[in-house]
């Protein structure tokens, strides 16, 4: 089957398909599937960016602020989908597989983050106005 066959199969038909139709081609094609190692990550006040580094996929995820969101969605929303490679796609792996790691990832790392920086806001809002270490301060 050739290359630009090939390449369209992944933007026309589902993983399964896909597997399917190229066997009857008489290829038999073997899936990678995506680990942990895969992915870097970036987090911003905003949201995170998911790259799977094997297709240089980019994974766009929005922080979602509202209690009732998080406790549908979760923490994080997907947005957009770059694939930065030179096929255009995510080559040997199940697209879907790759969607629900990064969006896994992004959860994870997003919300640790977050929390760190939302206990850091807390801190300095209880704190503001009052002196730590002043000539009042007794130490017994």
């Amino acid at each position: 089957m050739a290359v630009v066959e090939r390449r369209m199969l992944g933007y026309l038909v589902s993983v399964a398909t896909r597997r399917l139709l190229l066997r009857v081609a008489g290829e038999d094609v073997l899936m990678k599937h995506p680990v942990r190692s895969d992915f870097d990550t970036a987090v911003t006040e905003a949201g995170v960016t998911v790259t799977f580094k094997p297709t240089k996929s980019i994974y766009s995820f929005y922080r979602l602020a509202e209690s009732e969101d998080i406790a549908r969605l979760g923490p994080v929303s997907p947005g957009l989908v770059r694939h930065a490679g030179p096929r255009g796609d995510t080559a040997d792996y199940p697209a879907d597989e790759i969607q629900d790691m990064a969006q896994h990832i992004a959860a994870e790392v997003g919300t640790s983050v977050w929390s760190v920086q939302d206990e850091k806001e807390a801190d300095k809002l209880t704190l503001r106005g009052r002196s730590i270490g002043g000539d009042d301060d007794v130490i017994e």
